[in-house]
């Protein structure tokens, strides 16, 4: 089993404390999500759970059958998807699937491929086409893919929904609760009601402190 947990997180930007003494929790098999107002740090928090930013103190370990992941390893198992997270243009969404499964050693067969992205809702004539000809909410499907194919045990998700038509959210919502059952951690920044409605827990940013909920959103000790 894994879990996801952070102690004493502290985090200052741009001469701003984002948050102070956050700490939690999250096994497997859960859905959290961040949400807070522009600039509480939800999308900070999601870089500090995959180990590409170092807080100013605290730390978050990831676990695996009890046994924590070294700090070395840690990325190999986290997979996230975020406006910032930058795909090759001239590159068709077929090839960007095959870069960065191949970056993770997945060999993935043509009818894997083709399932994939039909999966996310792309077809042949769109998967063929190169990413700067994509819609952006083209793109997230394809970002989608690329993090179904890793397999990783931690999903970190940076507003998801935001750029996706209602078919687009409808396959992210199925794509989350899917990894839900199958054992993953899923991390998700977002202010979408409807998302945060579909999670098990919620993290509450822009508060001092920080609050986590619990399930019907009673406040836990």
């Amino acid at each position: 089993m894994t879990s996801l947990t952070a102690t004493g997180l502290y985090q200052r930007f741009g001469g701003r404390e984002l948050f102070n003494g956050l700490s939690f929790s999250l096994p497997a098999g859960t859905i959290t999500v961040i949400k807070g107002p522009n600039g509480s740090g939800k999308s900070t928090l999601l870089l500090v759970a995959a180990h590409l930013l170092r807080p100013d103190a605290g730390d978050v370990t990831l676990a695996i059958d009890g046994a924590a992941v070294s700090a070395a390893c840690h990325r190999a198992h986290v997979a996230m998807a975020a406006p910032e997270m930058n795909l090759y243009p001239r590159l068709s969404a077929l090839e960007n699937l095959r870069f960065f499964a191949g970056l993770r050693d997945k060999k993935l067969s043509s009818t894997d491929e083709a399932s994939l992205l039909s999966r996310v809702g792309l077809l042949p004539k769109d998967a063929a086409r190169s990413l700067g000809e994509l819609s952006t909410g083209m793109k997230w499907r394809v970002k989608l893919a690329i993090m179904i194919a890793s397999d990783t045990d931690l999903w970190l998700l940076d507003e998801p929904g935001a750029n996706l038509d209602d078919a687009g959210r409808m396959i992210m919502s199925e794509e989350i609760n899917m990894a839900r059952s199958s054992g993953k951690i899923v991390l998700v920044a977002t202010n979408d009601a409807k998302e945060e409605g579909a999670a098990n827990a919620v993290i509450r940013l822009g508060e001092s402190p920080a609050c986590i909920f619990e399930g019907d959103c009673k406040r836990q000790p």
